[in-house]
């Protein structure tokens, strides 16, 4: 099932240590599920677009600390009607990043 995300974006595939490629639509289904573990409820197209405007955020020029990109993603989500709160967008990112180390990616392409 492919997961509607924001138009044009990248979707990067992911490479794990053993060699297996998965596409951004599996890790976003793996945050969900790594979510809702932790009684958070988002929606993997909210979890996606999340996902990919903080991915545009932490490659621009600045450097943010963590409550600046947390702020920075939030107001990126609002012209694509994704509304989360500070917590839930915090709570997203910290899932996917613990489904990237869990899943030991290598490399990301894309």
């Amino acid at each position: 099932m492919r997961i509607p995300g924001i138009p044009g974006a990248s979707e990067p595939t992911f490479r794990t240590r053993d060699c297996q490629w998965m596409g951004l639509d599996t890790l976003v289904m793996e945050t969900c599920a790594d979510l809702e573990e932790e009684g958070w409820v988002v929606s993997p197209h909210a979890a996606k677009v999340t996902i990919q405007v903080a991915r545009c955020t932490v490659q621009g020029p600045v450097e943010l600390d963590t409550p600046s990109l947390i702020a920075a993603v939030r107001e990126g989500l609002r012209p694509r009607y994704v509304l989360l709160t500070e917590e839930q967008v915090e709570a997203v990112l910290t899932a996917y990043a613990r489904v990237v180390l869990t899943m030991d990616i290598a490399e990301i392409s894309g």
